[in-house]
């Protein structure tokens, strides 16, 4: 077979002629990899190359045609199945805090802040989990990696309903946390696979916003769960059996049908896989590569906006711990009864579902406004926090609105994950900087249960006046990291005007192709940042 040139040279004649299954196979050969961007052998690099150069050759209106309905497949088909196994792994860890409404502190004999070690160990396993998930989710198909992951988390909830203690319960959460690690990397990934920078914000909210479903749901299970009498098991038992049947289930059919990438979706009829591939392209952020490149990694711990991010993660990750694991214990402080604190969480999910939504449809259809929207979603949930630190305790109807707005935080948290998501280029290097958005998120989780002192309840003071503080320093990471991106923007078009280029990026150009070579932001001149 005739050698390619190297990039910039070579004739496009040579890859077009090879048929897709054939240029998958040996873009996986073990041969070594160049370095340096400027050295990319084209048949080394990103797997959805040869789909978007068969897409070059297609009639512009016809494409057109087909990528209307690429488009309604993935809505109607593959958002679906994301929302759905989103909701699962939410639902999953928060069956502990609604466990621990119906006596489950008191058969497993936990004292002090046994509790709150409980709820931590889940986001240590998280931690501990989140690198190795990501190397695992770049080198290893995706859909089948997240459906066995599935099955376990299954498994482990059923499994809890034999725990006799504190140590048993323990090792049961960490390795649930530690199993779960990747579905937030990986459904990142897969939205970058399927959809624009432009609409990557609605659908991203769509699955996020599906915690708010979970909450919902949840809070039923197990408000109608509480009610039953006369069984073998618990009610707390009967929360975790009923939903790691349904989590272990939904693993088994994920198993066969959810895709890996736009190449293996099997909806996708061999046009559809060309053209879905085409219609991501102006991303430049490609499909997928298996192979993990040092520089990469390097350039991303020296990427300023990278310590930004982890700065933003960390906080948010404690914000977020705090609240989930402590809504129960709040509302019990404002006078509720077991069943009624369940009950009464109930709008917390309508609340984070409507609003994570409408921020994500408005980041999605007005260009540039990620960044500003993902500022302002954090003022309602901060809201809430100074109304349950300053309203009179006898207001329970007020205070427990407060906590209703406490949902907002969701939408904040999602918008994070798709700038993070839409501006960093390079499979390793958002590899890299996924994992570590992961570890600095689940560390944030980790530290967050221990804010509520059980000696302050009902109004845990000290843990409150320090959520406000990491609200405000949320929103200045948030903050930093657009202003950072708006700079480079315009050094960028300064570049480009210089060079004589009005439009440095179009569909059709061989500007977009690099997005196919694996090359970094830093590295591709033409990469802009989403906002």
């Amino acid at each position: 077979m005739q050698s390619p040139p190297r990039l910039g040279t070579w004739d496009r004649s040579w890859i077009t002629s090879i048929h897709h299954e054939s240029f998958t196979a040996i873009s996986d050969a073990a041969e070594p990899m160049p370095e340096k961007a400027g050295d990319v052998d084209p048949v080394h690099t990103d797997i959805g190359l040869g789909y978007f150069l068969q897409s070059q050759q297609m009639d512009p209106a016809e494409r057109d045609v087909i990528a209307k309905r690429v488009l309604r497949k993935i809505d109607l088909c593959l958002l679906p199945a994301m929302c759905t196994i989103y909701l699962l792994s939410f639902l999953d860890k928060q069956t502990l805090n609604y466990a621990s409404a119906y006596g489950l502190k008191k058969d497993l004999g936990l004292v002090g802040n046994q509790y709150s070690w409980v709820a931590s160990v889940t986001n240590i396993g998280y931690l501990i989990g989140s690198y190795p998930s990501n190397i695992c989710l770049q080198k290893l198909p995706i859909g089948k990696f997240i459906s066995v992951m599935l099955l376990c988390w299954g498994g482990l909830l059923v499994a809890t309903v034999g725990a006799k203690n504190f140590a048993g319960l323990m090792a049961l959460r960490f390795l649930l946390g530690a199993l779960e690690a990747g579905i937030g990397p990986a459904w990142m990934l897969i939205t970058c696979m399927f959809w624009t920078r432009e609409e990557q914000p609605l659908r991203m909210c769509f699955w996020l916003g599906c915690n708010g479903i979970a909450s919902i749901l949840g809070a039923g299970i197990s408000w109608g769960l509480g009610h039953t009498h006369n069984t073998a098991l618990a009610s707390w038992q009967l929360v975790f059996l009923t939903i790691g049947v349904v989590t272990f289930a939904t693993g088994l059919v994920a198993l066969f049908f959810f895709p890996s990438s736009p190449l293996d979706f099997k909806l996708f009829t061999e046009e559809e896989k060309i053209v879905s591939v085409w219609r991501v392209s102006k991303n430049q952020t490609g499909i997928k590569h298996h192979k993990v490149l040092t520089y990469q990694i390097k350039e991303a711990f020296l990427d300023t906006r990278v310590w930004l991010v982890a700065g933003q993660q960390l906080a948010i990750g404690i914000i977020n711990a705090s609240l989930t694991n402590f809504m129960s214990a709040l509302m019990v402080g404002f006078g509720y009864a077991p069943l009624d604190t369940v009950l009464w969480q109930l709008p917390i999910g309508a609340f984070q579902l409507v609003g994570t939504i409408v921020a994500g449809y408005m980041a999605s259809s007005f260009r540039n406004t990620s960044v500003i929207i993902c500022v302002l979603v954090h003022l309602p949930s901060f809201a809430g926090i100074l109304g349950i630190a300053l309203i009179p305790i006898q207001h329970r109807l007020a205070l427990t609105a407060c906590t209703w707005l406490l949902g907002f935080i969701g939408a904040a948290i999602i918008l994070n994950w798709s700038i993070i998501g839409a501006n960093f280029a390079g499979h390793t290097k958002r590899m890299t900087i996924n994992g570590l958005n992961f570890v600095c998120f689940a560390a944030g989780n980790v530290i967050g249960p221990f804010m509520f002192t059980p000696s302050e309840a009902p109004r845990y003071m000290s843990a409150i006046k320090a959520l406000c503080g990491l609200y405000a320093a949320s929103i200045a990471f948030t903050a930093l990291i657009g202003v950072w991106m708006w700079w480079q923007n315009r050094k960028r078009d300064a570049e480009a005007r210089s060079a004589g280029l009005d439009s440095p990026v179009t569909d059709e150009s061989e500007e977009t192709e690099t997005g196919f070579h694996d090359m970094t932001d830093k590295e591709n001149r033409n990469f802009r940042y989403r906002l």
